[in-house]
């Protein structure tokens, strides 16, 4: 490499440092390089999905669990049909049960842990509990297979669950109260 050319790759790279460190106008576009890593990510999370897809369809037949999937991508399914209502937004309701990981680590077991108390779409628990509550009546009996995306995510809760981890579920719904506030 001659000295020029040494010169014009310092200047450029120095020069990229001192732009790209500055303020873009809102209407640049964003560089190719943006646009495929974000296709490489949104590729790559569908793969994870249908990975995860698979495995959980593996466990459900281990299981022998015939079980329905939402178009979230909850699998469950209803034990015993009740003529109880369904609860609302907002109700609270009261579980037992178990939740726990593929390899058999418990997350929650009304026997150590108590009744769960849930609020309707508006307590911390993952979302695809929220969902699983919602198709249920009161007094009715479900497990369900909730996919990371719908449980903890990528990150996983930082104690007992680990990063893109399915929970599997054998609750009752045992009561449903109107819950305001």
């Amino acid at each position: 490499m001659g000295l020029k050319q040494a010169f014009f790759l310092l200047f450029c790279g120095v020069g990229g440092f001192f732009i790209s460190c500055g303020n873009k106008p809102a209407n640049v576009p964003q560089p190719i390089c943006n646009q495929i890593d974000e296709e490489y990510k949104i590729l790559a999370n569908k793969e994870i999905v249908r990975q995860e897809n698979d495995k959980i369809i593996l466990v459900a037949k281990r299981y022998g669990w015939n079980l329905e999937q939402t178009p979230t991508g909850l699998f469950y399914e209803i034990l015993n049909t009740t003529a109880g209502n369904f609860p609302d937004a907002k109700d609270r309701v009261l579980l037992k049960g178990k939740i726990y990981l593929q390899d058999g680590t418990e997350i929650y077991n009304d026997k150590t842990d108590g009744v769960k108390e849930l609020i309707v779409n508006r307590s911390d628990d993952p979302v695809g509990l929220h969902e699983l509550v919602k198709l249920m009546r009161e007094g009715e009996k479900a497990r369900a297979i909730i996919p990371s995306y719908l449980a903890y995510g990528i990150s996983g809760d930082g104690e007992l669950i680990p990063s893109i981890s399915f929970l599997l579920c054998e609750i009752e719904l045992i009561l449903i109260e109107s819950y305001i506030k």
